[in-house]
Protein backbone atom coordinates (compact mmCIF):
# COMPACT_ATOMS: atom_id res chain seq x y z
CA UNK A 1 0.00 0.00 0.00
CA UNK A 2 1.57 3.67 -1.01
CA UNK A 3 2.65 5.05 2.27
CA UNK A 4 1.45 8.26 3.90
CA UNK A 5 5.38 9.40 4.75
CA UNK A 6 7.41 9.19 1.22
CA UNK A 7 10.97 8.21 1.53
CA UNK A 8 12.61 10.44 -1.42
CA UNK A 9 15.56 8.76 -2.92
CA UNK A 10 19.05 11.01 -2.13
CA UNK A 11 21.05 11.27 -5.55
CA UNK A 12 24.42 9.86 -3.89
CA UNK A 13 22.67 6.97 -3.22
CA UNK A 14 22.13 6.13 -7.29
CA UNK A 15 25.78 7.08 -7.85
CA UNK A 16 26.86 4.64 -5.44
CA UNK A 17 24.00 2.29 -7.25
CA UNK A 18 25.35 2.84 -10.74
CA UNK A 19 29.10 2.02 -9.85
CA UNK A 20 27.96 -0.87 -8.10
CA UNK A 21 26.16 -1.91 -10.99
CA UNK A 22 28.31 -1.06 -13.67
CA UNK A 23 25.39 -1.34 -16.43
CA UNK A 24 25.46 -2.87 -20.18
CA UNK A 25 23.41 -2.20 -22.80
CA UNK A 26 21.52 -5.19 -22.85
CA UNK A 27 20.25 -4.68 -19.08
CA UNK A 28 17.07 -3.72 -17.82
CA UNK A 29 16.70 -1.88 -14.85
CA UNK A 30 13.75 -1.42 -12.87
CA UNK A 31 12.94 0.90 -10.33
CA UNK A 32 10.97 -0.62 -7.22
CA UNK A 33 8.70 2.38 -6.42
CA UNK A 34 10.04 4.77 -8.24
CA UNK A 35 7.34 7.97 -7.42
CA UNK A 36 8.33 10.80 -8.98
CA UNK A 37 10.65 9.47 -11.62
CA UNK A 38 13.83 10.96 -10.29
CA UNK A 39 16.12 8.02 -9.98
CA UNK A 40 14.91 6.56 -13.06
CA UNK A 41 15.68 10.19 -14.94
CA UNK A 42 19.04 10.22 -13.27
CA UNK A 43 20.32 7.35 -14.23
CA UNK A 44 18.56 7.17 -18.17
CA UNK A 45 20.48 10.76 -18.05
CA UNK A 46 23.93 8.87 -17.58
CA UNK A 47 23.33 6.82 -20.92
CA UNK A 48 25.72 6.87 -23.96
CA UNK A 49 24.48 5.51 -26.83
CA UNK A 50 26.96 2.53 -27.94
CA UNK A 51 27.23 2.86 -31.44
CA UNK A 52 28.91 -0.21 -33.74
CA UNK A 53 30.86 1.09 -36.91
CA UNK A 54 31.32 -1.94 -39.02
CA UNK A 55 33.95 -0.43 -41.02
CA UNK A 56 36.42 -1.17 -38.78
CA UNK A 57 34.30 -3.24 -36.01
CA UNK A 58 34.96 -0.94 -32.97
CA UNK A 59 32.53 0.14 -30.78
CA UNK A 60 32.01 3.82 -30.26
CA UNK A 61 30.16 5.69 -27.96
CA UNK A 62 27.41 8.78 -29.37
CA UNK A 63 27.69 11.78 -28.72
CA UNK A 64 30.44 12.28 -31.52
CA UNK A 65 33.95 13.16 -29.67
CA UNK A 66 34.41 16.58 -31.87
CA UNK A 67 35.73 18.84 -29.09
CA UNK A 68 32.60 21.48 -28.40
CA UNK A 69 30.60 18.25 -28.18
CA UNK A 70 33.29 16.36 -25.31
CA UNK A 71 33.55 19.58 -23.91
CA UNK A 72 29.77 20.14 -22.87
CA UNK A 73 29.35 17.13 -21.99
CA UNK A 74 31.83 17.18 -19.56
CA UNK A 75 30.93 20.47 -18.00
CA UNK A 76 27.21 19.22 -17.53
CA UNK A 77 28.97 16.17 -16.32
CA UNK A 78 30.48 18.76 -13.53
CA UNK A 79 27.11 20.42 -13.00
CA UNK A 80 24.86 17.40 -12.31
CA UNK A 81 27.89 15.48 -10.67
CA UNK A 82 28.45 12.86 -12.78
CA UNK A 83 30.94 10.83 -12.56
CA UNK A 84 32.55 9.47 -15.55
CA UNK A 85 32.50 5.98 -14.31
CA UNK A 86 29.02 6.21 -14.05
CA UNK A 87 28.03 6.70 -17.61
CA UNK A 88 26.83 3.59 -18.95
CA UNK A 89 25.10 1.95 -22.21
CA UNK A 90 21.98 0.68 -20.76
CA UNK A 91 18.68 2.06 -22.06
CA UNK A 92 16.15 -0.01 -20.62
CA UNK A 93 14.21 1.33 -17.15
CA UNK A 94 10.74 0.23 -15.78
CA UNK A 95 9.08 2.14 -12.97
CA UNK A 96 6.88 0.31 -10.73
CA UNK A 97 4.66 2.79 -8.65
CA UNK A 98 1.72 1.43 -6.95
CA UNK A 99 -0.09 5.06 -6.58
CA UNK A 100 -1.99 6.09 -9.86
CA UNK A 101 -1.29 10.49 -8.99
CA UNK A 102 2.92 9.12 -8.66
CA UNK A 103 2.73 7.30 -11.61
CA UNK A 104 1.46 10.23 -13.33
CA UNK A 105 3.69 12.23 -11.89
CA UNK A 106 6.79 10.51 -13.30
CA UNK A 107 5.63 10.05 -16.89
CA UNK A 108 5.00 13.45 -16.91
CA UNK A 109 8.80 14.25 -15.22
CA UNK A 110 9.78 11.59 -17.50
CA UNK A 111 8.48 13.27 -20.53
CA UNK A 112 9.90 16.57 -19.88
CA UNK A 113 13.00 15.35 -18.84
CA UNK A 114 12.88 13.70 -22.71
CA UNK A 115 11.83 16.82 -24.37
CA UNK A 116 14.39 18.97 -22.84
CA UNK A 117 17.29 15.94 -24.17
CA UNK A 118 17.98 15.54 -20.21
CA UNK A 119 17.34 11.86 -21.03
CA UNK A 120 18.90 11.03 -24.56
CA UNK A 121 16.38 9.82 -27.31
CA UNK A 122 17.89 5.97 -27.46
CA UNK A 123 16.88 5.38 -23.53
CA UNK A 124 13.32 3.58 -23.58
CA UNK A 125 11.76 4.33 -20.07
CA UNK A 126 8.56 2.77 -18.94
CA UNK A 127 6.49 3.08 -15.66
CA UNK A 128 3.42 1.10 -14.44
CA UNK A 129 0.71 1.55 -12.02
CA UNK A 130 1.55 -1.67 -10.20
CA UNK A 131 1.78 -3.33 -6.86
CA UNK A 132 5.55 -4.35 -6.83
CA UNK A 133 4.56 -7.47 -4.78
CA UNK A 134 2.54 -8.50 -8.01
CA UNK A 135 5.23 -7.76 -11.12
CA UNK A 136 6.57 -10.22 -13.48
CA UNK A 137 10.59 -9.60 -12.79
CA UNK A 138 11.33 -12.18 -15.27
CA UNK A 139 13.20 -9.30 -18.24
CA UNK A 140 15.61 -7.83 -15.12
CA UNK A 141 18.36 -7.73 -14.67
CA UNK A 142 19.38 -4.98 -12.06
CA UNK A 143 16.43 -4.10 -9.51
CA UNK A 144 16.83 -0.44 -7.55
CA UNK A 145 15.37 -0.56 -4.29
CA UNK A 146 15.47 2.24 -1.68
CA UNK A 147 12.30 0.95 0.38
CA UNK A 148 11.59 1.00 3.87
CA UNK A 149 12.59 -1.85 5.99
CA UNK A 150 8.86 -3.71 5.63
CA UNK A 151 9.22 -3.05 2.17
CA UNK A 152 12.92 -4.83 1.50
CA UNK A 153 11.70 -7.59 3.72
CA UNK A 154 8.78 -8.17 1.53
CA UNK A 155 10.51 -8.32 -1.75
CA UNK A 156 13.11 -10.25 -0.76
CA UNK A 157 11.46 -13.46 -1.65
CA UNK A 158 10.24 -12.18 -4.75
CA UNK A 159 13.62 -10.59 -6.00
CA UNK A 160 15.22 -13.60 -5.11
CA UNK A 161 13.52 -16.16 -7.52
CA UNK A 162 14.85 -14.00 -10.10
CA UNK A 163 17.34 -15.77 -12.64
CA UNK A 164 17.90 -13.38 -14.63
CA UNK A 165 20.01 -10.74 -12.30
CA UNK A 166 23.82 -10.16 -11.75
CA UNK A 167 24.00 -9.95 -8.08
CA UNK A 168 22.95 -10.84 -5.16
CA UNK A 169 21.79 -8.26 -2.17
CA UNK A 170 21.27 -9.27 1.25
CA UNK A 171 19.05 -6.62 3.20
CA UNK A 172 19.03 -7.51 7.27
CA UNK A 173 17.05 -5.61 9.55
CA UNK A 174 19.03 -4.08 12.21
CA UNK A 175 17.77 -3.68 16.59
CA UNK A 176 17.57 -0.21 15.75
CA UNK A 177 15.30 -0.50 12.70
CA UNK A 178 17.86 0.20 10.09
CA UNK A 179 19.17 -2.15 7.13
CA UNK A 180 22.45 -3.38 6.87
CA UNK A 181 23.52 -4.25 2.77
CA UNK A 182 25.54 -6.79 1.88
CA UNK A 183 25.76 -7.57 -1.99
CA UNK A 184 27.94 -9.90 -4.03
CA UNK A 185 28.57 -9.73 -7.55
CA UNK A 186 27.65 -12.87 -9.43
Amino acid sequence: APRKKLWSTPSSAVGVALDFAQLEVDDVVYDVGCGDGRVLIQMASMSVQLQIDTTNCENKTSPSTDSTTTNTAETADEDLNIKQHQRHHCHNFIGIEISPERTLEAQINIQNAKSTNIIPPHVNIEVMCANALEVDYGKATVVFLYLVPRGLRLMKPILWGVGGTRDDTKANETSDGNETVQTTNN
